[in-house]
């Protein structure tokens, strides 16, 4: 994290009931001074930090091999997006949880980290009190969001995704996230076939079983969902 150092001399990590040396930590951070000093700050304080990587394919190497808990995933590593990749990350560990630190006010990449299964949002300013805290939330199977991360939310006119809503759009596949979006801004059905190079019956199918999954009751009802959801998806 950018301010690591200043805030880890003037602050003491809050005592909490949760096993620091039971709850393994993979770092994953794009710059390697960052990344070391994250580390070494986490292992003074107790906890188990059982790798670190500045490397994309690394990280996901390190997490089916060590399996891990909780991986600090910054936004972007090796040029990639982090939230790209958490998908297959999660096929391979289901029970790592993940933390998105992010120092970009990218609007895209913040509402993809809100679906895609993050369990905690950083942001720069943060410190490390927020990082404990986080820990503590997540591993008793919450969701964590650092006032720094909340601030940044504000500045969009966003809102914190509700458990309901995540576990709606969870019921998704990307292809049905991805017309639910296009929906959500307005296309006509015949855009969305052609620009997913997809039939309009093939369209159609997607459109009933989106709806099925949603409990919307009618097709009909998608565009007034998919609004709502918008800035998520």
């Amino acid at each position: 994290m950018n301010n690591v150092n200043s805030k880890s001399e003037t602050s003491s990590p809050p005592s909490f009931s949760l096993r620091r040396k039971d709850f393994s930590i993979l770092v994953a951070q794009a710059e390697l001074f960052n990344c070391e000093v994250l580390c070494q700050l986490l292992k003074q304080q107790g906890y188990n930090v059982v790798g670190k990587a500045i490397e994309m394919e690394d990280t996901l190497q390190q997490i089916r091999v060590k399996q891990p808990q909780c991986v600090i995933l910054e936004s972007e590593i090796s040029g990639r997006r982090s939230v790209d990749i958490v998908q297959q990350a999660r096929s391979d560990n289901q029970r790592t949880k993940f933390i998105l630190y992010t120092s970009k006010p990218d609007l895209k990449l913040v509402a993809s980290a809100m679906q895609q299964g993050f369990y905690g949002f950083l942001y720069a300013n943060d410190g490390l009190d927020e990082l404990y805290k986080c820990f503590q939330t997540i591993s008793s199977g919450g969701f964590y969001y650092s006032p720094g991360f909340l601030l940044l939310l504000k500045n969009y006119g966003m809102n914190v995704m509700t458990d309901e809503t995540k576990e709606q759009l969870g019921r998704l596949s990307s292809r049905e996230l991805e017309i639910l979006r296009l929906v959500a801004h307005g296309a006509t059905g015949y855009e969305i076939a052609d620009q997913l190079h997809i039939s309009y019956r093939t369209l159609a199918n997607h459109k009933m079983n989106i709806a099925q999954k949603l409990k919307l009751g009618s097709c009909r009802n998608l565009a007034r969902y998919g609004i709502s959801v918008k800035e998520y998806l």
